[in-house]
């Protein structure tokens, strides 16, 4: 039986407590003494025996109270650092200033020994062949942090000391008694440089956009998503590839594992190729003691983004190929084979399909990347959507800028519905904070946003002639509306009427079409017989 003992903190209560216990003929087990509290641990006490007992301890002066309890203080410690230890997903490993095994978590046992031989009293060196019991006391038990093997896997090392030996002597005063060695995976440090990259937690609700087009593309994606394969992100430069790409994560079955993307376009081969696959130890010069694990290694068991993936040079195609297929690959500079289960999204403004066909892209490659597949629409092919993203990116450029957010006016909706938006989403987002930062009203304009599209500069002598009404004789024409003029000067340019209206005819459909992706639904938007507009989609090869 268990119990405590509440008393006062005087000299000799603890001694007069003993002495009882004595007397009772009670074999005390376990003993344990704090400011006011005494717990002592005595098997032979039977429930029926306890009352007896605990009217005579209150004999004692100064003693308050007498409970049963079921576990002693340093038990009840033990066991929350066991829970603690074992809930560790990462190997832990307690060694004493020998080099000895004082204390390994179920995630270090299962590693490194089988539960028939316990790693407990075990040499650290049995199962870990750097850093060696000698490094760790130069060190006194701090080291930094480095790559080791441990069961046959990579680890991130980390190494701090516990305790110091009490001998007496002084050389010994500052000297730890011994280290704890905490083993990092590398995809537990993805899922942490996720955390504090990714903060957005961007889903598909969370992608602005509620145009035919774009629910079309985000209910095809959320069913990909869940598809645990290759996703190829096909779109104009700044349609947004990057959010769909985090948006496909959050949907899968991997959203709780790392998320970690890499753009192939920015930066050379051989940069590329370390940050992708990581270097052995001694690899190049400059590289990292203990070697470096790469985006593959951090993002095992998660997704890995790959933007710009038609950059990639033929070197690099074909170690990534070897990973899609079998999930293996060597670091820079090493020999050890890494397996990894990694799902890849890759994004390209590019042709694939017209680069595998010319040569300039793997075709074997194209073919593992494009399991599935989603393409995103421009800008100018969603205009529905252009208000709800004004609306956002104007209040964000006004909290940037700390003023209150102007207006949009009629005919600055207008003017931003008619420009064609080459650049998408970061084009207009640009123009907008341009000319929400140079503002100087609460009105957001026509005016304003084309001087912020073309960079025209607001002079003294321009102030004075808008004011007087006077034509600004510089001014362009918007994007839209000059593309359209250039499509009916051409279709006036055709040699005859009929001509003409095919091309204004064909224009029409090629962007409707997108929208409306059958001749049903594109006769019954456009009003006319089925059989009319089947007969004009063969004539111009569109939906073929």
């Amino acid at each position: 039986m268990r119990f405590e003992i509440r008393g006062e903190n005087r000299l000799g209560i603890t001694r007069d407590v003993i002495n009882v216990l004595t007397d009772q003929g009670l074999d005390i087990r376990t003993f344990e003494v704090t400011t006011h509290h005494i717990y002592a641990d005595i098997p032979a006490i039977r429930p029926e025996r306890f009352p007896a007992l605990a009217s005579a301890l209150k004999k004692i002066p100064g003693i308050f109270d007498i409970t049963e309890i079921d576990r002693l203080p340093t038990e009840r410690r033990r066991a929350q650092l066991h829970a603690t230890l074992a809930a560790l997903g990462d190997p832990v490993i307690a060694v004493d200033a020998n080099g000895l095994i004082a204390q390994a978590n179920p995630a270090a046992q299962a590693i490194s020994a089988t539960p028939e031989k316990p790693l407990r009293d075990q040499d650290i060196s049995s199962i870990l062949g750097e850093p060696s019991i000698e490094d760790l006391r130069q060190g006194g038990f701090r080291l930094p942090e480095r790559e080791v093997v441990l069961g046959g896997q990579t680890y991130l090392l980390q190494v701090e000391p516990i305790g110091h030996v009490d001998d007496g002597s002084d050389a010994s005063d500052d000297a730890p008694w011994g280290g704890v060695m905490v083993f990092h995976r590398p995809a537990r440090l993805g899922r942490v440089i996720t955390a504090l990259q990714d903060r957005s937690h961007t889903g598909f609700d969370d992608i602005i956009g509620t145009s035919r087009a774009m629910l079309r593309v985000k209910s095809q994606a959320e069913r990909l998503a869940a598809i645990d394969a290759p996703i190829l992100i096909l779109g104009e430069t700044c349609t947004g590839k990057e959010l769909f790409a985090r948006a496909c994560h959050r949907a899968s079955a991997r959203a709780d594992q790392p998320f970690l993307a890499l753009n192939c376009a920015a930066m050379p081969e051989g940069l590329a190729e370390s940050e992708l696959f990581g270097y052995a130890a001694g690899a190049f010069t400059s590289a990292r003691r203990g070697g470096k694990p790469g985006l593959l290694e951090l993002a095992d068991g998660g997704t890995l983004f790959l933007d710009e993936i038609g950059e990639l040079t033929p070197y690099l195609q074909a170690k990534l190929l070897r990973v899609l297929q079998d999930g293996r690959f060597r670091r820079v500079g090493g020999t050890d084979e890494i397996t990894v289960d990694v799902r890849v999204i890759s994004a390209t403004n590019r042709d694939l399909e017209a680069m595998s066909h010319d040569g300039t892209f793997r075709e074997d490659l194209y073919f593992r990347l494009n399991v599935l597949g989603i393409t995103l629409p421009p800008l100018r092919d969603r205009v529905e959507d252009i208000a709800d993203l004004a609306t956002v990116f104007i209040d964000r450029t006004a909290q940037q800028t700390e003023r209150t957010p102007p207006r949009l006016a009629r005919d600055g909706l207008e003017w931003l519905c008619r420009h064609d938006w080459p650049g998408n989403v970061r084009e207009l987002e640009n123009t907008l904070f341009r000319a929400v930062a140079l503002l100087d009203g609460d009105v957001l304009g026509a005016r304003d946003l084309a001087d912020a599209a073309t960079g025209t500069a607001i002079t003294p002598e321009r102030d004075a002639q808008q004011a007087h009404g006077a034509p600004d004789s510089g001014e362009a024409p918007p994007a839209g509306e000059s593309k359209q003029a250039d499509l009916i000067a051409t279709a006036l340019a055709q040699s005859d009427f009929n001509s003409g209206m095919e091309l204004l005819e064909r224009e029409m459909l090629t962007r409707l079409y997108p929208d409306y992706p059958s001749s049903r639904k594109l006769a019954k938007r456009l009003g006319v017989s089925h059989t009319s507009i089947a007969n004009k989609l063969r004539k111009y090869g569109i939906g073929t």
